[in-house]
């Protein structure tokens, strides 16, 4: 797709943009931060109105496509911002065509933000495999403690803020840097945390050095300081051609020693936590403030997200849709709660992702109930949450559930599940609800099941 940005002259105008999946996470911060920089918006959804778009007015959103929203009499818009999965997944939506037919620009809401959001900021971008969002909202708080101001962009809502975004009036933009698509590649960030590099997105990358090479990329633009993992191979292997391709300067945090107390747990939020404390002392911030603010950091929803109770069990919803964020949760569960019974309710997320990492998900449920492991009570999989895949055929969950081979993992539905919980009496068990699609309304329904 051939992208046409607007003049800077032409930027001086009161610009109308209209956001296509403007009800996704990481769209609808833009969004708002767009906004408040004085942008007219409007979007659209299927299901528009979430978690996600409460700062808009009602008035500004619509439910479904048309080519209206694109052209209506008098009333166009200056720009169409789209998330990138519609070029692949709805090629001839209405919109899309309308405003090619119009010639109205088109630009991924990753593209906008680097273009008009990202323009004379101090970046500091966070990109990884698993712990993004954390570390991003980590910094994010970091800053907001020492008075720094920043404007924030992630993929899930800070409770402490009530929204997935922030408005700042400093110079500093704290953005979760997304690899899926090449999406991070629209920003040139000041400061880059890495946390982590696993192979993942096998529906847009082909193997793993494919997606080791987007990363270089990315890491390559940095201006001044790579903050990274080196005890992770995948982040070692990228930094070596780094280092010999750009004067980018490397951190690693990794090594940070400051003793810290943290609400949240998990051995891999306490390396969050060190990638956090990198940038806070890069940045120069009193460590004193860093320390407070990591240890008064509560989490983000969806990420080991504490929902209420059932019967007197805790319901818990976390967003781990990939082997590794499997295994080092479930063993951070187990950890917090070594006497409980542990019911672990999951569903996988997306076809070309289960068929690709199929055999690290049969290892790491088989480590989940192996008793001398993380030794979790029960596994229940659910059907495999599309996104925006179509099925083909060539994976499901039953055959994952088979291939584990585990008498405490079983292939479910929502349905078999809830009439389980008619009867069993849990008392104090915990029921952990995982993936990155729709499960987290089941957990929600969960806590509010009435006998």
């Amino acid at each position: 797709m051939k992208v046409h940005f607007l003049s800077d002259n032409e930027k001086k105008k009161r610009i109308a943009i209209h956001f296509l999946g403007i009800g996704g996470s990481g769209a609808s911060a833009a969004a708002s931060l767009a906004k408040a920089e004085g942008f007219e918006i409007s979007g659209c959804d299927l299901n528009p109105h979430n978690e996600f778009t409460e700062s808009f007015g009602k008035h500004l959103l619509s439910a479904g496509h048309s080519p209206s929203h694109i052209s209506s009499g008098n009333s166009n818009i200056d720009m169409l911002i789209i998330t990138p999965a519609i070029l692949s997944q709805d090629p001839k939506n209405t919109e899309l065509l309308e405003a090619k037919k119009e010639d109205v620009p088109i630009l991924t809401w990753q593209q906008f933000l680097g273009k008009y959001l990202a323009k004379d900021k101090f970046i500091i971008a966070i990109c990884g495999t698993h712990g993004k969002s954390t570390t991003t909202a980590m910094i994010s708080l970091m800053l907001e403690a020492a008075g720094l101001d920043p404007s924030v962009v992630l993929g899930a809502i800070i409770p402490k803020l009530g929204t997935n975004f922030r408005v700042g009036e400093s110079k500093y933009l704290v953005v979760e840097a997304d690899e899926f698509n090449d999406n991070f590649l629209s920003l040139t960030p000041d400061v880059c945390v890495v946390t982590n590099i696993e192979m993942d997105h096998p529906e847009y990358f082909k193997d793993f050095e494919s997606l080791k090479a987007s990363f270089t990329k990315f890491l390559t633009s940095t201006k001044q300081t790579v903050v990274a993992n080196l005890t992770d191979r995948g982040v070692v292997d990228v930094l070596k051609v780094v280092m010999k391709q750009s004067s980018v300067t490397s951190v690693d945090f990794s090594k940070n020693e400051m003793a810290l107390n943290l609400k949240i747990p998990g051995e891999f939020n306490i390396l969050n936590a060190k990638a956090a404390m990198q940038v806070g002392i890069l940045l120069g911030i009193d460590p004193q403030i860093i320390k407070a603010s990591l240890e008064n950091y509560t989490g983000i929803s969806r990420r080991f997200e504490y929902l209420g109770e059932l019967k007197g069990a805790a319901v818990y919803s976390d967003f781990g849709h990939h082997p590794t964020e499997i295994k080092v949760t479930l063993e951070a569960l187990r950890k917090k709660f070594p006497n409980k019974k542990i019911w672990v309710i999951f569903q996988p997320h997306m076809f070309s992702r289960t068929k690709a990492l199929f055999d690290d998900f049969v290892e790491a449920f088989k480590n989940a109930v192996d008793p001398d492991l993380i030794g979790v009570d029960g596994v229940a999989i659910l059907d495999i949450y599309p996104s925006r895949e179509v099925d083909t055929g060539l994976v499901n969950s039953k055959q994952l559930a088979e291939k584990i081979h585990e008498k405490k993992v079983e292939y479910s539905n929502w349905g078999e599940i809830k009439k389980w919980l008619k009867t069993y009496q849990p008392k104090n068990d915990i029921f952990f609800f995982m993936g990155a699609g729709d499960i987290d309304k089941m957990a929600r329904e969960l806590v509010n099941l009435q006998d």
